[in-house]
């Protein structure tokens, strides 16, 4: 059995106070749900960025790629 998360390419879909959504560019048909940057960046829909995502739905938004 596997732990942890990977690092993937994905694109903002959604952008809001509370959280962005991310489609990933690495496995057709994942989205996030509403996710955070690890720092203050501001992000708008249509970035490329690095994420990663947790097995429970956590995680968050590294950097623009």
């Amino acid at each position: 059995m596997k732990y942890g998360a990977i690092i993937e390419r994905g694109r903002i879909l959604t952008a809001a106070s509370d959280g962005y959504t991310v489609a990933s560019l690495d496995r057709d048909g994942i989205e996030s749900p509403k996710i955070k940057g690890i720092d203050n960046t501001a992000y708008t829909v249509g970035d490329t960025v690095y994420f990663f995502l947790f097995r429970d739905g956590t995680g968050r938004i590294i950097c623009k790629v």
